[in-house]
């Protein structure tokens, strides 16, 4: 059953970091030859980069379901780096990527063959909103995870329009990211066996846009059953964001064929001529943003008709209200001052802060994604300025005002929101967390390293992965590699059990309890020797946006499901 893998030797030439003998492994499709690593605290492990698992979807396969790679003949070199799928980065609007980009990485420690035992596989799917970010090892670094017993993968996925372009009938019916991905899982289920993986262990976690997705996998059907258990960062898929509204697709897509001068009598004819457009063209289309880039996520995930290979038919809470979620356990929760995410580009240009505070009526629901589903948007933007504001004006002293609005709304209601529905309607553990650790990097520096806004979006990454293209120069100080061991200690523990704190352990002060009420119970991480259960979380600001989005909560499922 299994296919060894070959350690080839050459000659040391470092004492640390990468070594001169690879290994080498086959698989379903062929044979592939990597590289060995070594983790920030010297252990080696064996990486295999640009692998690919889907056939490039260029050419007529543009806008099509992924399909499995094809077998390759000789050694496939999995040492380099693969290209990421085409993307335009908003900060500098450079444009990068290739759109045979469907690769993923494979890290594991398993070093020799037989193997003792298999080891759990996690699956990291990667943020970005939809339409940023990559797999690869300088963006994601595995050398803290892999001092973990466990085997790590990293998919590429498509992106924006090339990844989630939707007109909502057959021809169309979006979610090719999500498939991608599905793909990715289907292909680690598979494959993993041969690199020291137990293909019956797979966790996927993710983060932001990635976190939403790993939730969605958890309600689909085309990917349940190959998972067991789910991690999602500030994220999940009943975030505003993470959910197309109802025609929402099919809107979008005409204005960009239109914008290419294509027909739009037909998702065929509108399908048939954006394959001939240039794919940077596609992706730099800047006629889609409302105010500044605002909304950020335009394609993206919808509910699509019921047709065969379909990824999501039903809204994400009926799902789970039917008891049709995975029957393993969820790991969720969020950064204390995710905001950021939204509130520190605002105060990083002085342009966009005057629009928010002189024109606060139009951009606040925009930006807080109650525009088209509130039913008085005019009374809602009243109460959440007299709630934030005090009915003030907007400048540099309302800053952690304006960064806690963002979190509550953006972040941390419809984390409350899915807790709640998972404790009522699935059987499974439900762990809640808090990430409140500042450390010495952190992605709130965006408008001004000098204010120290707390734990930003996307934050506690940083105690996962080397973020070696994000913070090059970062050196964590004790501090940050005492809470790098609990965060990593609590994730993998999560994939090898279900449980993040199975046994007591003098790392970890306080064992982490599931869920139990609406209360919420919730482990609180502030550093690695304040950590401790506690319940409510940020509760008067919690309770504010549960009465106020009640009524805005019905019609925006309403508002998503369109067949």
């Amino acid at each position: 059953m299994f296919k060894s893998i070959l350690f080839l030797y050459c000659t040391l030439i470092l004492p640390v970091a990468v070594y001169c003998y690879y290994p080498q492994v086959t698989i379903k499709y062929g044979t592939l030859r990597g590289q060995y690593l070594s983790t920030i605290k010297g252990r080696l492990f064996s990486s295999f980069t640009s692998i690919p698992y889907a056939k490039p979807p260029v050419g007529e396969l543009r806008f099509q379901v992924s399909q499995p790679v094809e077998p390759w003949h000789g050694i496939l070199d999995a040492s380099q780096a693969h290209p990421v799928c085409p993307q335009v980065n908003l900060s500098n609007n450079t444009l990068s990527g290739d759109e045979d980009c469907l690769y993923l990485n494979v890290y594991t420690p398993q070093l020799s063959f037989p193997f003792i035992k298999l080891l759990p596989v996690m699956i990291f799917v990667h943020g970005g909103s939809f339409l940023s970010l990559n797999a690869n090892r300088n963006q994601f670094d595995p050398s803290i995870l892999l001092d973990k017993d466990i085997v790590l993968v990293v998919p590429n996925y498509r992106l924006g329009v090339l990844g989630f372009l939707s007109y909502g009938d057959e021809i169309l019916p979006g979610n090719n990211g999500l498939k991608d991905q599905n793909l990715a899982i289907k292909w680690t289920k598979e494959n993993i066996i041969y690199f020291g993986g137990n293909p019956n262990a797979i966790t996927l976690f993710g983060q932001s846009a990635g976190a939403a997705s790993v939730h969605l996998h958890m309600l689909s059907p085309l990917s349940r059953d190959l998972i067991h258990g789910v991690i999602s960062e500030s994220g999940n898929a009943l975030s505003k964001w993470a959910l197309a509204l109802r025609n929402e697709g099919q809107i979008l897509t005409k204005r960009l064929a239109q914008s290419f001068n294509c027909p739009t009598h037909t998702s065929y004819e509108i399908m048939e001529c954006l394959k001939k457009i240039d794919a940077y063209d596609l992706i730099n289309a800047r006629n889609l943003f409302e105010w500044n880039i605002i909304p950020l996520l335009r394609f993206r995930p919808v509910i699509e008709p019921n047709v065969e290979g379909a990824f999501l038919t039903e809204h994400p809470a009926d799902i789970i209200k039917s008891g049709k979620a995975a029957n393993v356990p969820f790991l969720v929760g969020f950064n204390s001052e995710d905001g950021t995410f939204q509130s520190a580009p605002i105060y990083g240009s002085p342009r966009l802060l005057n629009d928010f505070s002189n024109y606060f009526e139009q951009t606040a629901p925009i930006a807080l994604r109650y525009r088209d589903t509130a039913p008085d948007k005019e009374f809602i933007t009243k109460k959440i300025r007299e709630f934030y504001l005090n009915n003030g004006e907007i400048n540099n002293y309302t800053k952690p005002h304006v960064t806690a609005m963002f979190t509550d709304g953006i972040w941390i209601a419809p984390t409350n929101e899915v807790v709640l529905l998972h404790l009522k309607y699935t059987n499974q553990p439900v762990y809640y967390y808090v990430f409140a650790y500042r450390g010495t990097a952190s992605s709130t520096t965006a408008d001004d390293p000098t204010y120290n806004y707390g734990v930003g979006h996307s934050d506690e990454l940083l105690y996962l992965f080397l973020l070696r293209n994000r913070f090059p120069n970062y050196i964590p100080n004790e501090m940050d590699i005492r809470v790098s061991n609990v965060l990593t200690t609590l994730w993998t523990n999560f994939a090898k059990t279900g449980n993040p704190t199975p046994t007591n352990d003098l790392l970890l002060p306080e064992k982490w309890q599931p869920v139990q009420s609406e209360n919420l119970e919730f482990y609180l991480i502030r550093n690695d020797k304040d950590i401790r259960m506690t319940e409510k979380p940020y509760w008067e600001r919690s309770k504010f946006w549960m009465y106020l989005l009640t009524d805005i909560e019905k019609l925006f499922k309403n508002l998503c499901i369109g067949f």
